[in-house]
């Protein structure tokens, strides 16, 4: 009973006191804004087209060139096919990209030297990179459909769908939520006791330290979970997140990964024993598990040399890396089964968290400050 009325009073804290709810909810809420402006824009690219030749070849790339796509979206918006328009938009600035079908088109397929011209307001270098390989692409799609192909790929995937960029956000986000909420809103319940000056009765108590330091969590799990629905909504509003695996396991993994939030923010709050100290150590803490364990694979693909290797390596030995792994897997429709391996590091780390918070609530007996 004591675990459960230490929670019912800092869930009355919490409610007295609605900033602490929106320190918890903005900062995830944030990340979905941004990748919202980001995500689109990645998946489909417009562009104007000035088709300059009128035979059936140049309008079978055209149509090749609406329909292309990935599992996500188009890869190309046509904002125009008009060669005088798409030439007036790209001249002016107005437009970034311009496919060029030159005249002649048509006869140069027949003699299998067909040319299209792309040209690039070369505003950065991955969004050419991405403008120049989406065309490629195209053109490998198109002389595939009007002859046989020189060269066959076969593909094999590890999972039994693809990814979208949608679903990797989300569960980075989601996961974000569950320990950034559960340690901000654990240790904003801690350092309380000493800003509202009530440590003396929390510490003077005969109960075991592990009960308060459980009641304390057990108020920020409370607490997250506003959180991270609010969070969990939104991603399935703005990315459509759709989990094909076990929506229960997955609750679960984020239950883990507030439960692990709370413990570190017991350990700072009890540490730094002021309210605005732990948001400003919890920020960053929580960010550095986001960015190192919710994006390890891409780190990955990165990691050839100089900081990003040091800091792929430092992701794979991260106990969290691992759920957010599994997670992702998950999303995907993976079985929970055969991805208990890769969560261990996380259980284990657990009860160890927690065991570090009880032992200095346990000294923090000890140096009461004046007042208390």
């Amino acid at each position: 009973m004591a675990v459960w009325w230490i929670a019912v009073k800092d869930w009355r804290r919490f409610i007295r006191q609605p900033f602490f709810m929106a320190v918890s909810i903005l900062i995830p809420l944030a990340f979905v804004l941004f990748y919202s402006l980001i995500v689109p824009s990645s998946q489909t690219n417009p562009v104007v087209v000035a088709v300059e030749d009128r035979s059936p070849a140049a309008s079978r790339f055209l149509e090749t060139l609406r329909k292309v796509e990935s599992e996500e979206a188009p890869w190309f918006e046509v904002v125009t096919d008009d060669s005088e328009e798409a030439r007036r938009l790209f001249d002016s600035g107005d437009a970034i990209g311009l496919v060029v079908i030159p005249e002649g088109f048509g006869d140069a397929v027949a003699q299998g030297r067909g040319v299209v011209e792309l040209h690039v307001h070369n505003i950065n270098s991955d969004y050419s990179k991405n403008l120049a390989l989406r065309v490629d692409h195209t053109v490998r799609v198109f002389e595939d459909r009007i002859s046989e192909p020189v060269i066959v790929v076969e593909e094999t995937t590890r999972f039994a769908g693809t990814l979208t960029m949608g679903t990797y956000i989300s569960t980075s986000i989601l996961l974000f939520a569950a320990v950034y909420a559960g340690l901000v809103n654990t240790g904003l319940a801690v350092a309380s006791e000493w800003s509202d000056r009530t440590a003396k009765n929390l510490l003077l108590s005969p109960r075991p330290r592990a009960v308060l330091v459980a009641g304390k969590v057990l108020a920020g799990l409370g607490q997250s979970l506003v959180s991270v629905l609010a969070v969990a909504a939104v991603v399935v509003v703005v990315f459509g997140f759709r989990p094909q695996g076990s929506v229960f396991a997955i609750a679960g993994l984020a239950l883990v990964m507030t439960i692990l939030g709370a413990g570190l923010g017991a350990i700072i709050g009890v540490a730094v024993r002021k309210t605005l100290a732990v948001v400003s150590i919890g920020i960053p803490t929580a960010l550095g598990i986001y960015f190192l364990s919710g994006f390890e694979d891409s780190l990955r693909g990165l990691a050839w040399d100089g900081p990003v290797a040091v800091l792929w390596q430092t992701s794979r030995f991260l106990p969290t890396t691992g759920v957010f792994s599994v997670t992702r897997q998950l999303a995907l429709g993976e079985s929970a089964l055969h991805l208990t391996g890769e969560l261990l590091p996380a259980f284990v780390l657990i009860p160890v968290v927690l065991g570090v918070a009880a032992f200095m609530l346990r000294r923090a007996f000890q140096s009461l400050p004046g007042g208390q």
